[in-house]
Parts: structure tokens; C-alpha cells; sequence
């Protein structure tokens, strides 16, 4: 799931050429070139959400091979 968002958010500059968004942007836009028009931070966000839950996703799983404690109760 990690990994889909990641590369949702590192191809979502792709769709920066097509026709509306160069309205929207004064006609300067261009694929990984965004013109006039100006980032959110929602996008910022997901990057990062991507990120930290790939990095925690990753952490999680070098645990759960390990074996539990047998405690002789």
C-alpha cells in the first residue's frame, strides 16, 4: 500500500501537461514543471505519510519473525 501511494505522488507531475491544468496555470505548465500554480501541502503529506509507513512497515516486519518468550507458567 506504501509503495502504490509513493508512486502515486511521484507520478502525479506527469498529468501537469494536459489542457486544464495549463489553463489553470496561465498556460506555462509543463510535465515536472507546474508554471504559476503552486503545490498544497496535502500532497506534501502523503509524501510523507508514504514514507514514515513504509519506514514503519519495514520496522515492524524485522519483529515479527522473532520467536515469543516461552514463560513456564
Amino acid at each position: 500500500m506504501c509503495l502504490l501511494i509513493g508512486s502515486g505522488c511521484a507520478l502525479y507531475p506527469l498529468g501537469w501537461d494536459s489542457e486544464e491544468v495549463r489553463q489553470t496555470c496561465d498556460n506555462s505548465s509543463d510535465q515536472f514543471h507546474l508554471g504559476s500554480c503552486k503545490i498544497g501541502w496535502a500532497y506534501y503529506c502523503t509524501g510523507a505519510g508514504a514514507a514514515s509507513a513504509t519506514l514503519l512497515c519495514t520496522w515492524l516486519a524485522c519483529f515479527a519473525g522473532k520467536r515469543q518468550k516461552h514463560y513456564p507458567y
